[in-house]
């Protein structure tokens, strides 16, 4: 009989015959069994303890990943079983059987998104992001396997795809390093949400030790990432908003959601999900905007200025439902729904002519890129610089605490629980007189 390494040499070096099997005896029962295709696994030919014809065990994973000493390991253990009484049929059948019933990575992601939803654990934006995310970038990869076959390993190797392949869009900070730290907080609450029903013991959970500094994927907010655009640029921004809206390049709701974004430095969330009902109307034209805590960052309900300019503007969308920035696309799908946040990255980056359709000459910008976010940054930096507004008061306009590391004169938690006060007549008046001068600044832009 040949040694195990001339057999192993031998196994890995025969090829497959198309018109038959090819088995090669490795002794004592054990063959490698080459089939057509090429693929080659490890078979025990044993006789059970009642007797009968001989019955074929294939062992997995095929060769070479299974090593023949590792499959005679495999093999002496099922002897042994025999030779107890055990019959390896029906542990089979049972292991296939608990294999079958257990649950989907697809089936306890959908468990885990419903549960937040009905307890409202998520914000609606977020919620909504987090599905867009998990059908985008982890269904096709794991939602098909079973729970307890994915480990540590394919969870590193899938987030890394994803921050190499994750695309160079705006949301993305240009290197798919968003997505990716935002996928690994997906992966956590699933895998976190399994454990909390019982089908991965908590020392079994493949995310455990998986972090963002690991994979490089952890978000840093760095000046290269900030960009606070100046008056002019703000004038050009709304006047090529304008004219995409008046040339059909975009829809009449993405420029008017930006424009509101640029004069009141609200989120992208609470813009998009702006409604009629919750629009108090003044005397003037102008209005309040009461933004339930469900649509806020901190899940505390706010309020925003928004001038009788801003209110004009928004007269001129189709009123179809209580929804001020109703989704324009047909369906039955879409009935129900508003403009999503990345529906105004898009619009940012038409205007910048980096859409797949193009642009004709003098329609788009010839500015350094800004991110929808960047228009809640010039917001604040611009109350700052015009009108000398306290920190303290810019960071309640936008229901912000402090950004700067070194800031200690303001904290806006402690704000909230020790100081009581009333500040929105001084509010309103900041944003009717930003909304002033963007106004005054976009009229000489059309003169010219």
């Amino acid at each position: 009989m040949a040694s195990r390494a001339e057999l192993e040499r031998q196994i890995r070096n025969t090829k497959p015959d198309p018109g038959r099997k090819i088995r090669i005896a490795c002794g004592d029962g054990l063959s490698a069994v080459i089939n057509k295709g090429g693929t080659k696994k490890f078979v025990s030919r044993l006789r059970l303890f009642n007797g009968g014809s001989a019955i074929d065990f294939a062992h997995a994973p095929p060769h070479p990943e299974l090593t023949l000493s590792e499959a005679f390991k495999k093999h002496y253990a099922l002897k042994e079983k025999i030779s107890q009484g055990i019959d390896p049929r029906r542990e089979q059948e049972e292991a296939a059987l608990a294999e079958w019933s257990e649950p989907t990575f697809d089936e306890i992601a959908k468990k885990y998104l419903t549960y937040v939803e009905v307890e409202s654990k998520l914000r609606d934006s977020t919620l909504n992001d987090y599905r867009n995310r998990y059908v985008r970038w982890l269904e096709p990869s794991f939602g098909q396997l079973k729970l307890k076959k994915i480990d540590g390993k394919a969870c590193i190797r899938l987030l890394q795809k994803i921050k190499s392949g994750a695309g160079n869009g705006t949301g993305n900070k240009g290197d798919g390093k968003r997505t990716a730290s935002i996928c690994l907080t997906i992966l956590n609450q699933i895998f976190s949400h399994a454990v909390f029903l019982g089908y991965v013991d908590v020392t079994r959970n493949p995310m455990l030790g998986i972090t963002s500094s690991m994979l490089d994927i952890k978000q840093k907010h760095t000046g290269k990432l900030r960009r606070c655009l100046d008056f002019e640029e703000l004038s050009q921004t709304w006047v090529m908003l304008s004219n995409h809206r008046a040339a059909g390049y975009l829809f009449s709701v993405t420029t008017v959601a930006l424009q509101i974004a640029l004069l009141t430095g609200m989120r992208r969330q609470e813009v998009v999900g702006m409604q009629y009902s919750e629009l108090e109307l003044l005397p003037d034209g102008a209005a309040i905007y009461h933004i339930p805590p469900e649509r806020m960052k901190g899940g505390v309900k706010h309020r925003v200025y928004i001038s009788s300019f801003g209110m004009s503007v928004i007269a001129g969308l189709p009123k179809t439902s209580d929804r001020v920035f109703q989704s324009p696309r047909t369906g039955e799908e879409y009935e129900a729904r508003t403009i999503t946040k990345n529906t105004l990255n898009n619009g940012v980056l038409s205007i910048f002519g980096k859409r797949q359709t193009a642009r004709p000459n003098g329609y788009a910008l010839s500015i350094p890129p800004f991110s929808p976010h960047d228009l809640r940054r010039s917001f604040s930096s611009g109350i700052r610089t015009h009108f000398k507004a306290a920190k303290g008061m810019i960071h309640a306009m936008i229901a912000h605490g402090s950004d700067d590391e070194d800031e200690i004169e303001y904290d806006k938690t402690l704000d909230m629980i020790y100081v009581i006060s009333d500040e929105s007549a001084e509010q309103y008046l900041l944003w009717q007189r930003w909304s002033d001068l963007i106004e005054e600044t976009v009229r000489k832009s059309d003169k010219r």
